[in-house]
């Protein structure tokens, strides 16, 4: 069976200086005070407030639902498929940790992976700059890592956010996707990469190669869906500090896709990967700021409000 894939992009209504080169590589652990309490999850209500939720809009009052993760006061890391939806009207949404209540700051710049494939979603990675300092709002980064290889051997289960889509029953009992409203949390087993990269040139017929830049994960009734491209794919270490390993990227088309993604397995850019092209563009930004007062530069995005789901091929 051929499978389309599919980015986890969907349409939903409206939602009723100073610059640092600080992203913690976990030099300096920190622990989140939540429980794990997106598909076969539940509702996260405190914690998790490098969590973003980024949203475009577009002159119809509709907006294009996407995850983010703060990685320093000033920048969020979220996927290339996200970024080129941007328009001029676009905002992130973080939660502040002592009351939990959302505030929103426009985006400001955005920098998208210069290898970035939208046919192979290859380097489905982007950056996204904001002029407020996080930090004021008690808003830690999420932590990343040079190398996960031991973390991947020792930790077998990851841990997915997103405020997208969540698996709900229609009138007759059938599954349907429908909206979460909340941030919502699941566990993810971690696949193999010889097995997703078998799983997926079978489903596929050879047309999907998975590569070393990319993470899989997955279980029946467990994973991400529709509004969480862009979110974090996690590792919860035994002394409790969470490590962002992937940014949700990808998954196959149609709602068993969503049901089963340990049959269908859903994709992760290994963020590990592009820890030195992050820390670049934030270092060169911060340097070019401090010596210029010229405006922000915003890149040529493509306006896409016509559809749900942005297939592939």
């Amino acid at each position: 069976m051929n499978y389309q894939i599919y980015h986890f992009l969907v349409l939903c209504f409206v939602f009723i200086t100073k610059h640092s080169n600080a992203i913690n590589l976990c030099e300096e652990s920190y622990k989140p005070i939540f429980s794990f309490r997106i598909i076969g999850g539940n509702s996260i209500d405190d914690g998790a407030n490098w969590m973003a939720k980024l949203v475009s809009y577009g002159d119809n009052g509709q907006g294009i639902l996407c995850g983010a993760t703060v990685i320093d006061d000033f920048w969020l890391v979220t996927a290339a498929h996200c970024a080129l939806q941007l328009q001029t009207r676009s905002f992130v949404y973080v939660r502040e940790p002592k009351n939990n209540r959302e505030r929103s700051f426009s985006v400001k710049e955005a920098y998208i992976h210069s290898g970035y494939n939208n046919q192979t979603a290859d380097n489905d990675i982007a950056l996204l700059r904001i002029s407020s300092d996080l930090s004021k709002l008690g808003i830690k980064p999420v932590c990343l890592v040079h190398d996960d290889s031991k973390l991947l051997k020792q930790y077998k289960n990851g841990v997915v956010i997103g405020y997208g889509l969540t698996l709900g029953e229609d009138s007759s009992g059938e599954p349907k996707l429908i909206n979460s409203q909340t941030l919502q949390s699941t566990s993810v087993p971690i696949i193999s990469d010889d097995d997703c990269v078998k799983t997926w040139r079978f489903l596929s017929l050879l047309s999907v190669k998975i590569t070393g830049y990319q993470i899989c994960a997955g279980a029946y009734l467990h994973g991400t869906a529709p509004g969480d491209s862009g979110g974090p794919l996690l590792i919860h270490k035994s002394n409790g500090e969470y490590v962002q390993i992937g940014i949700t990227s990808y998954g196959a088309d149609g709602l068993d896709g969503v049901i089963d993604q340990g049959k269908f397995p859903g994709v992760y850019t290994r963020i590990s990967k592009y820890v030195p092209w992050i820390q670049g563009v934030i270092g060169k930004t911060s340097m070019r700021s401090s010596v210029t007062s010229s405006s922000p530069i915003y890149f040529n995005f493509l306006p896409i409000f016509s559809i749900i789901l942005t297939v592939l091929w």
